[in-house]
């Protein structure tokens, strides 16, 4: 089998990490009846990988959007066509390639699945317009695909509903315990407790709710401290945050350590004593394998992707509530047992989940059945 393996819009964060993932696993295990060609955005990590493992590389594609669409229709379909290609796996969203050769998409767009959420509230005028057109973009890429993987049962079982997708499959994410372990050292007092937000600039994770908690647990003589990996910048949210920090009074409570590199994950969850993740929507997050990994609490929006992700396995908080989210803290904290047993559920619900190399066969697998149904 021919197959295209399509990494062009995994650029950077957790999308790049997957691809080099990916990548990385394909050469342990890939089936030798498998010939792989694949498409990377040019100056990122992945591009490199894939050279300098002698991989085969059927082109390189511009990271902007745009220029990329122009590429993959001006320069690869003939490149496509003239291998003869028998299957394309896109990773995430869809490659503008001829409808003649079948195309797996990957999707992790939880908003498209939950239209009655607006997921954009926080955007105005024409930001929230450059949102409505890329949201169409992507429900376009999935009735254009032959197939659609998913790595959420219930955005799975959404898609058909919705967007009439008949052809899905429901693959588990994967778990990678490959962790480096190189020291980043948070310079705060050992007694107190720490809560992690491993998040950037991201509203839909309501973080700008942090200092308003912190607040609350100062005032009760809750020793606790934020640690949050947004990068301190110029941009608009950045200064709201510390605004907020200084009308609450908590600017030592809140440590803003900016963005990590991958090699000082397991440093910080050492270091920390829970972990936060009050999203009004995802597909899926690392943030939930790590917590289990490392037997850190989750403390998690009780939102209905959570629930069917985590099941017991985390606390469930109302994520528009300070005062809840304070409780919740609070009760972790004069409860050991409770925390305990959080996290030993945790360790249950990670043996569930495939390796690496695991996922990548599926996904392999899955691309077979595509190419031989079509």
């Amino acid at each position: 089998m021919k197959i295209l393996i399509n990494l062009a819009t995994l650029k950077k964060g957790g999308g790049q990490n997957v691809g080099l993932n990916f990548v990385q696993s394909f050469l342990r295990v890939a089936p030798s009846d498998v010939d792989a060609y694949f498409v990377v955005a040019r100056g990122t990590e992945i591009e490199r990988f894939v050279i300098q493992s002698g991989l085969k590389i059927l082109g390189t594609v511009p990271q902007n959007p745009l220029l990329r669409m122009v590429a993959e229709i001006l320069k690869l379909n003939a490149k496509v066509k003239r291998l003869k290609i028998d299957v394309i796996y896109s990773c995430f969203g869809l490659g503008l390639y001829t409808n003649n050769i079948p195309q797996i998409s990957g999707s992790a767009d939880s908003n498209l699945y939950f239209p009655e959420i607006d997921f954009w509230q926080h955007y105005r005028g024409l930001g929230r317009l450059k949102k409505y057109i890329v949201d169409q973009y992507r429900i376009y890429g999935l009735k254009k695909s032959h197939a659609v993987v998913f790595e959420n049962e219930a955005m799975k079982q959404r898609a058909g509903r919705l967007f009439g997708l008949t052809e899905t499959k429901y693959i588990k994410p994967s778990v990678n315990f490959d962790y480096e372990n190189e020291e980043f050292l948070l310079k705060s007092n050992k007694d107190t407790s720490k809560g992690l937000f491993l998040c950037g600039w991201q509203l839909n994770k309501n973080i700008m709710l942090i200092p308003e908690i912190a607040n609350i647990l100062q005032r009760r003589g809750v020793r606790f401290q934020f640690i949050f990996t947004a990068n301190d910048d110029q941009s608009l949210e950045c200064k709201k945050f510390k605004n907020l920090l200084t009308k609450f009074g908590v600017e030592d409570n809140v440590k803003i350590v900016g963005q990590l590199s991958k090699k000082y994950l397991a440093s910080i969850y050492q270091q920390i004593d829970f972990v936060f993740l009050l999203s009004k929507l995802e597909s899926f997050s690392n943030n939930i394998i790590e917590a289990w990994y490392f037997g850190k609490p989750l403390i998690v929006a009780d939102e209905k992707w959570s629930r069917s992700i985590c099941d017991e396995a985390a606390v469930y908080v109302d994520r528009d509530n300070p005062v809840v989210i304070a409780d919740a803290i609070e009760k972790l904290l004069l409860e050991p047992q409770l925390s305990e047993s959080i996290k030993l559920r945790g360790l249950s619900k990670l043996k569930q989940y495939p390796s690496i190399d695991e996922r990548t066969l599926q996904e392999i697998e899955y691309a077979k059945v595509i190419a031989r149904e079509f």
